[in-house]
């Protein structure tokens, strides 16, 4: 049987690969090596999961530091500048970095990615950092037939792995993690024999973005949404009950987002709507972002707030309670069978920057971009104002029954025309045609096209 080693380093990589069983096709077919890494050299690990609780074959831990990983960041910041140069996505993914590093090292970077000093700084790096030597000696003595990396496209162990396989002529399948992947990073120090990507959307921000040769990348689906191809069983009414909410009433879901905005505002303005009668009658289900984060400046604690119309999800509050009280804002496994039952009850969704309006796009069912600004001008605010600018972003406002409202004003009327379209089975038919860009959840699953794809890599490069 041949060996494969799948590599892991962060916990989202569980949530959206392992909780969602992407693995058990390949565990039939070859023989699997997990491996974690283990950063013992700082409290900020992106492994907090118990990973014996897992329930994994055999696992391996490395230790690659987290100071080697920031190492890394410089080339990574001007490959993604230098790939991206020219492209319709340019200025916002330079605006962006400069939102995380600030404008002075952001220019110093797109210096740094002009042609020519690219080449020569981009060799410098690759002789100076080399490859992990604990990493090399362990690739040795396992001599997988194939390495897989389901990956954020950074972090621990790209820069590190696809080289030391390079040299060893180790196929690589590298598995893109999220919608914004291929249109925010890059791979800098070797290409992946394969990426997987979620559609046709992201196989077309590869090949303009990061400059993958078409060839060499290879729809898959999107691991985490699979099981969104079958129905739930639970009726309406089962439904409502497991989310504590009305019967009677359609159910607009308000879906928090990751850089957080006054979101108990936005709560309080689908109250008093609702409340008014400007809004047809309807109950507001609240989920906050499974890694929001805490409250920001204003912000009000949604449970200090006497709601009639609104509750939050049931499933979230743990989490919201446990920032609110210790501040850990520790990523959160939320599950994505509960998230099916969610986007299966409601009618629509309102946020204003979050997968959560694709995943609702996927179901056929309306969503509404809210961005008011007095929300667009605070500190989170600009931040999720740049990400509009982003092309995977921005795609999907081109979809039907996708709206963009950029005022309280115009709130109540934008939600109205959802409700009303929510009731439109030929807008929800278009609107899910127009969404299968995203993600390939038809035909085999995603679990069958990474063993298939594993395979036919592994006989390549034995071949």
């Amino acid at each position: 049987m041949p060996k494969a080693l799948v590599f892991i380093d962060h916990d989202m990589i569980v949530r959206h690969f392992v909780l969602a069983d992407a693995f058990r096709e390949l565990e039939r077919a070859f023989d699997v090596t997990y491996v974690f890494n283990d950063d013992i050299s700082t409290d900020k690990t992106w492994i907090n999961v118990d990973v014996e609780s897992l329930g994994l074959g055999r696992v391996l831990t490395t230790n690659v530091p987290r100071k080697r990983m920031g190492s890394w960041y410089k080339l990574y910041a001007i490959s993604v500048l230098n790939a991206q140069r020219g492209t319709a996505n340019y200025r916002g993914r330079r605006e962006r970095m400069a939102d995380i590093n600030g404008w002075p090292r952001t220019i110093y970077y797109e210096l740094l990615s002009l042609p020519g000093i690219f080449q020569f700084t981009r060799r410098k790096f690759l002789r100076e950092l080399g490859t992990y030597a604990p990493l090399e000696e362990l690739i040795d003595a396992e001599a997988p037939d194939i390495v897989i990396h389901p990956s954020i496209l950074t972090g621990y162990y790209i820069n590190e792995l696809l080289p030391i396989c390079k040299t060893r002529g180790i196929p690589t399948l590298v598995l893109m993690n999220a919608w914004d992947n291929p249109s925010q990073k890059a791979i800098t120090t070797s290409l992946p024999d394969k990426l997987g990507v979620w559609g046709t959307q992201t196989r077309d921000h590869a090949i303009e973005f990061m400059r993958m040769p078409p060839e060499q990348i290879e729809i898959l689906g999107a691991a985490q949404f699979d099981l969104y191809r079958t129905s739930v069983s639970e009726t309406d009414d089962e439904l409502r009950a497991m989310f504590r909410v009305p019967k009677g009433k359609p159910i607009l879901l308000y879906g928090g987002v990751s850089k957080s905005i006054n979101e108990t505002r936005h709560l309080r303005l689908l109250e008093e709507a609702i409340e008014s009668g400007a809004i047809q009658d309807c109950h507001v289900l609240y989920r906050p972002h499974p890694w929001r984060g805490g409250l920001v400046e204003g912000e009000e604690n949604f449970f200090d707030i006497d709601f009639k119309h609104v509750s939050m999800d049931p499933h979230m509050t743990r989490y919201y309670q446990r920032i609110l009280d210790t501040g850990d804002d520790n990523f959160d496994m939320a599950e994505y069978e509960v998230t099916k039952k969610l986007l299966t009850l409601i009618a629509g969704t309102v946020s204003s920057m979050s997968t959560i309006q694709l995943e609702t796009a996927l179901f056929g069912k309306p969503s509404i971009s809210f961005m008011p600004g007095p929300d667009m001008a605070t500190k989170y605010g600009k931040s999720t104002a740049i990400g509009f600018r982003l092309m995977h972003f921005r795609g999907l406002w081109e979809c039907p029954g996708v709206e963009i409202c950029d005022s309280d004003a115009g709130l109540a009327d934008a939600i109205n025309r959802l409700l009303d379209q929510s009731h439109d089975p030929d807008m929800r038919r278009t609107i899910h045609d127009y969404a299968r860009q995203y993600a390939e959840l038809e035909g085999p699953t995603y679990a069958e096209r990474l063993r298939d794809l594993s395979l036919e890599m592994a006989q390549r490069g034995q071949g």
